[in-house]
């Protein structure tokens, strides 16, 4: 077990430098073996069925950065009619891909699973940028391992007038888990450049109460501006959980998610008063650089600096203050540990599991092609496997490599 945070640094300077990123395009190149016990699962997948307007339909599969609303729709989960208050499509970038993600409030709720709390408005992510359908389950798995995710998620075919669209994730929208489910009275999407994105209130709050909220948050990139060192670890605990915050950083640099800064939802929790964290959006993990670009993620921070990007001001700062990046290796040490390779091991195979049945129909990998690439049972197999052994390896270099200090 490594303590020293120190240490920690030493050995992954020479990980950082040395690791690469899973290349897509050269998946092939890894060997055969299975790391892993995959093992496919003959339990019947979820599956979610809209009824629309044949004109609807054409409309949505052929429209390219479009909103529509899904007016005259019905829809079924699992054989039984779910009645809606409101359906539209969802995303940015997913607007442009032929196999759309929508956006669902429905007046019956749907449950995941046996025991599952039920959702009554939820995210249909058609994963149309999500290579292989693995990437957000993977991560929201260890997330929630670490404790840092509470949404309810699960796979599910999605068909259209009869016809497959193919695999999808069924997520709960944040909003309604932090104002509904948690009782927050407000959560704020954080945007490029710390700006806020979007942000939502409880009905009842007045504008006093709802700019005290925008204040606190916003309050955030003051502090780091007013304090260094032990004063300014003390006012950011003030204002939010520091070390949630912190070991979802780790989290980020491990998983190598290219563009994570504005993909973070804060809430106010009623009880401490101060803020947390809903992660989002994992496409883009195991990238060799972050979204900005290694050359000006490196001007702003120190090439061996164990946090991935440099785009948001809070990060950077935590970076380059001593007493702050200290206080952040010890969670940066106990993130890694916490990510096992016996818990590794049984995500992913859960993962492969819950897949497999959908893998195994021929329609809904037709529908797969329609995303530009072509994947089966093979690939996924493979690819959950070099994971499997790219983590490992991560893990053999922190612990083995003996590098000395910069």
């Amino acid at each position: 077990m490594i303590r020293d945070p120190r240490a920690i640094r030493s050995a992954l300077i020479f990980t950082m430098l040395i690791t690469p990123a899973i290349s897509w395009a050269s998946v092939s190149k890894y060997s055969d073996k299975d790391s892993l016990k995959l093992k496919s699962s003959d339990k019947p997948h979820l599956v979610m069925e809209l009824e629309m307007p044949s004109k609807l339909y054409k409309k949505i599969t052929t429209a390219r950065g479009e909103d529509l609303d899904l007016e005259n729709t019905i829809i079924k989960f699992n054989g039984d009619t779910v009645s809606i208050n409101d359906a539209h499509l969802h995303g940015q970038t997913t607007l442009y891909y032929e196999r759309k993600s929508y956006s669902v409030d429905a007046n019956k709720k749907i449950k995941l699973c046996k025991g599952c709390d039920g959702l009554g408005a939820f995210y249909l992510v058609s994963l149309s940028m999500d290579r292989n359908y693995y990437h957000n389950r993977l991560s929201f798995d260890l997330l929630k391992t670490l404790g840092l995710f509470n949404l309810q998620y699960a796979y599910s075919e999605v068909k259209i007038n009869g016809n497959s669209q193919g695999i999808y994730l069924i997520l709960q929208r944040p909003q309604d888990w932090a104002l509904k489910d948690r009782e927050s009275p407000y959560i704020v999407r954080r945007g490029a450049e710390h700006l806020v994105e979007r942000e939502r209130f409880q009905k009842d709050l007045d504008k006093t109460a709802k700019k005290k909220y925008h204040d606190q948050f916003m309050s955030i990139y003051k502090i780091i501006n007013q304090y260094s060192g032990e004063d300014l670890h003390t006012k950011l605990n003030e204002v939010m959980h520091l070390e949630d915050y912190m070991r979802w950083l780790a989290f980020n640099y491990i998983i190598k998610c290219g563009d994570y800064s504005d993909e973070l939802y804060f809430y106010s929790d009623p009880q401490s008063k101060k803020f947390r964290i809903v992660p989002w959006d994992y496409d883009d993990i195991f990238m060799i650089h972050p979204h900005e670009g290694i050359k000006e993620r490196n001007l702003r921070l120190d090439p061996s600096s164990l946090i991935f990007s440099s785009e948001d001001k809070l990060d950077v700062k935590i970076a380059t203050d001593g007493y702050l990046y200290d206080q952040y290796l010890k969670h940066f040490s106990a993130v890694m540990e916490e990510l096992s390779k016996e818990k590794l091991e049984k995500v992913l195979t859960n993962i492969y599991s819950d897949l497999s049945s959908l893998y195994e129909s021929k329609p809904i990998l037709e529908a797969a092609s329609k995303d530009g690439y072509k994947t089966s049972p093979a690939i996924l197999r493979r690819e959950l496997n070099t994971v499997y052994d790219f983590f490992e390896g991560q893990r053999m270099g922190l612990l083995n490599k003996k590098t000395p200090a910069k």
